[in-house]
Formats: structure tokens, C-alpha cells, sequence
């Protein structure tokens, strides 16, 4: 015997789905930032130890001389600085998506149970 579920049901299966996709690609985001993060930390780290006329940079497939290290400084912390931001947003937005997927999936499982 087929049941048919509920169009209301229904619709709550949708934005299952629809939750599901938006926290995973939110967690590859993330995931991607705080590598980038981490290699920026890295790179700084590694400028402190390095003699100053001999720092390069990657453009594309080249490697390029910097001439103004102090510049290059600068420009990496305020990357690190937007990424820090960028990546604590991104950890509240992936938290609210989980609760709210959670608790979607909790009221999914008691709406179908009577369908098993």
C-alpha cells in the first residue's frame, strides 16, 4: 500500500535538501580560508627569518623579486585580518545552518514516522 505524503511534508524535505547543499558548501569555504589563513601565518612567520633582499613573490607561474618587503607585510596582515573576519562569519553562518538542518531533520523524522 503507497502513502502519499503530505505536500507540507514534502516541502520540508525540499529544504532539507536545500540546507544540506548550503552547509556543505559553507564548511568548503571555511575549510578553504583557514587553509589560507594558516598559509599566510606561515608566510609571515617565515618573512621574519628571511634577509629582506631576497623575498619573492608567486604571480601566476612566475616568481617575482619584491622590492618593497615592508609593503608586502602590510598588504599579507591585512589579508590575514579580512580573512579572520571573513572566517569567524563564516563559522556563525555554518553554526545557524546546522541548527537549523538539525532541527528540520528532527521534525522530518517525526512527521514520516507514521510512514515507515
Amino acid at each position: 500500500m503507497a502513502y502519499q505524503i503530505p505536500v507540507e511534508v514534502q516541502e520540508k524535505i525540499a529544504r532539507f535538501e536545500q540546507l544540506k547543499a548550503q552547509l556543505q558548501m559553507v564548511v568548503a569555504q571555511r575549510a578553504e580560508m583557514a587553509a589560507r589563513k594558516r598559509e599566510l601565518e606561515s608566510a609571515l612567520s617565515a618573512l621574519k627569518d628571511v634577509k629582506k633582499e631576497e623575498v619573492y613573490r608567486r604571480v601566476g607561474e612566475l616568481m617575482i623579486k619584491v622590492k618593497d618587503t615592508k609593503g608586502l607585510v602590510t598588504e599579507m596582515t591585512e589579508e590575514l585580518d579580512t580573512l579572520s573576519v571573513r572566517l569567524t562569519s563564516m563559522e556563525g553562518q555554518e553554526k545557524t545552518l546546522r541548527e537549523m538542518y538539525e532541527r528540520l531533520g528532527k521534525e522530518l523524522n517525526e512527521a514520516l514516522k507514521g510512514y515507515k
